[in-house]
């Protein structure tokens, strides 16, 4: 089995255009980007590095251009604790006002992600699967629509998000309470939490934050082994739409590439603008964060939940030569594995994020042992792909 389970149908829901690819070498620096250069011209491109922007010097990423996670809309356990002891957590529906906000936030990723190609991975319950569905049938409505207003009046409009795959991630799910709960010694537990810790404490029959924390560990490896697949299967796909719209360019004279997303038909590179959403849940979504941006068990004492259905979004970064005086380990440098130059990439989290989950502030004060800075917030990479220390 592959690293994004095609095949499986209970896992992935790959679209149909999306064909096999060819083999290529291992590129086992995930976290980096990588220009197309030989090591004879390496002397070129450092002189014109200098006369070109940033964003010019990369022909290729290797991570995509977002990560965005997203707890689900409001549940009907959120306003009534006592619905768990008869539904089981993982059966519990939405509310009407959970299902409002997932469209908005279906508005919000569209306006976001205009024109660029999402691969989404969610929770198995129900509130998040729910958020899921809404936010997919709302971009594709948003596609087919772009579409049919491109067609009949020949002119460009908004492109649309191209869903290109979605897998249920039972990683990401909520942490475990126990079975059918008794609301009573559920309150009487959580009581205890607060004085004992969130991170460490265990439910009866149930999770500590720790076990949570694993969790999310072994999802973010499988995931940077997942963006390699995605970029070899979608590039490859990419590639071969290219090569057919120039086919019919040559034979009829005419191009029949249609003006919705035809940004990811004029390229190879499909990392550029591609995006990753995770559904999930607000404690799981906190732990996430705390493992990829190694944040300490008292910053994640004092962080706070999400907001159902708000976009905490990481943006891509790059560090190349001009960042070398912050950060000398990040000057370009050759690798063996796919033999070209590359630079790091890594990501920041959104300020209105941050802020959000409070992590910003005191947090980053209050602990000078550690000697904390806001960039060990801003930013941070991937694991490497391989990295079996899961602790």
């Amino acid at each position: 089995m592959n690293a994004i389970g095609i095949g499986i149908k209970t896992a992935v829901r790959m679209r149909n255009r999306i064909p096999g690819f060819p083999t290529s070498k291992t590129r086992n620096l995930l976290f980096s980007s990588t220009t197309n250069t030989s090591e004879n011209d390496n002397e070129h491109q450092r002189q014109q590095h200098q006369q070109q922007p940033k964003q010019r010097q990369k022909s290729k990423y290797l991570l995509p251009k977002r990560i965005i996670l997203i707890r689900h809309g409001e549940s009907l356990g959120n306003i009534d604790d006592t619905a768990y002891a008869s539904i089981p957590d993982w059966k519990i529906p939405m509310t009407r006002r959970g299902e409002r906000q997932a469209l908005f936030a279906a508005k919000q990723l569209s306006d976001l992600l205009n024109g660029e190609a999402l691969y989404a991975y969610c929770s198995p319950y129900k509130r998040a699967i729910d958020t899921w569905q809404i936010i997919e049938h709302h971009l594709e409505n948003e596609n087919s629509n772009s579409k049919k207003a491109s067609d009949s009046s020949g002119c460009n409009h908004k492109s649309g998000v191209e869903i290109i795959g979605m897998r249920e991630e039972p990683r990401v799910a909520e942490q475990q309470f126990g079975n059918f709960q008794n609301p009573h010694k559920v309150r009487t537990a959580k009581a205890e939490r607060r004085t004992f810790g969130r991170f460490f404490f265990r439910f009866p029959n149930g999770e500590s934050g720790l076990d949570v924390y694993n969790r999310c560990s072994s999802f973010l490896a499988t995931l940077s082994r997942d963006i390699k697949q995605i970029d070899q299967r979608y590039s490859y796909a990419q590639q071969n739409d290219v090569r057919r719209n120039e086919s019919d360019v040559g034979d009829n004279g005419n191009s029949n590439i249609s003006s919705g997303n035809n940004n990811n038909n004029n390229r190879e590179d499909a990392m550029e603008n591609m995006n990753i959403l995770v559904v999930c849940h607000g404690l799981t979504l906190r732990l996430l964060l705390m493992r990829y941006f190694q944040l300490t068990v008292e910053e994640f004492e004092n962080s706070y939940n999400s907001q159902n259905a708000k976009l905490v979004v990481m943006n891509r970064f790059v560090y190349d030569d001009d960042d070398a005086h912050d950060d000398p380990g990040n000057r370009k440098y050759y690798c063996t594995h796919s033999e070209t130059y590359q630079y790091r990439e890594y990501y920041k989290l959104d300020d209105n994020a941050k802020k959000a989950l409070n992590l910003l502030g005191e947090i980053s004060n209050k602990n000078p042992v550690y000697n904390r800075t806001a960039s060990k917030f801003d930013c941070g990479m991937l694991l490497v792909d391989g990295d079996d220390d899961l602790g």
